[in-house]
């Protein structure tokens, strides 16, 4: 089994390093955050204004359950993780791989105006959603990478892990 899904908060770099190895390895690569917004034409924040948190959710739910093994690189949402279902279906067919990211780096590339929908309760701070997630990215992760590491290196272990 050569495919692998990422996880981890957003910022952690699931979609930068995704993208990265699928072009170095020439491998298909899927950013779930973007079928989503490809499916409503707007942005996860929108999406999450209009229709609310557990509706991305659920739109984040259904993509990954949409997902084969043709699917080779796979970057999830950030909220992946409240779904048993598809927590379970994404391991059924890849390695699933935790990119931990330390806090204050993530705050630091959340802030620099990516524009990031976390599918949250309005009022929630990225403290206290990284916080509630850790232990289900850790729960659900086969592999951890140290996400404070550099794009080279991470992609160097993302291939040990692809072909190993």
């Amino acid at each position: 089994m050569n495919n692998v899904s990422f996880i981890g908060m957003a910022g952690c770099g699931k979609s930068t390093i995704g993208n990265a190895a699928a072009s170095k390895f020439n491998l298909s690569f899927i950013d779930t955050d973007l079928l989503i917004e490809k499916e409503f034409d707007m942005s996860l924040e929108n999406i999450k204004k209009e229709f609310g948190y557990k509706f991305v959710r659920s739109a984040e739910e259904k993509i990954i359950l949409s997902l084969d093994p043709s699917s080779k690189i796979i970057s999830t949402g950030g909220s992946v993780v409240y779904s048993i279902n598809s927590m379970n279906h994404l391991k059924s067919f890849s390695k699933i791989i935790y990119i931990n990211t330390p806090l204050e780096i993530i705050m630091k590339r959340i802030n620099t105006g990516q524009g990031r929908g976390l599918a949250v309760p309005d009022g929630m701070s990225v403290s206290e959603v990284y916080s509630e997630r850790k232990p289900l990215y850790e729960k659900f992760a086969e592999y951890t990478l140290d996400g404070g590491e550099s794009i080279e290196g991470l992609i160097k272990l993302t291939e040990n892990i692809i072909y190993e």
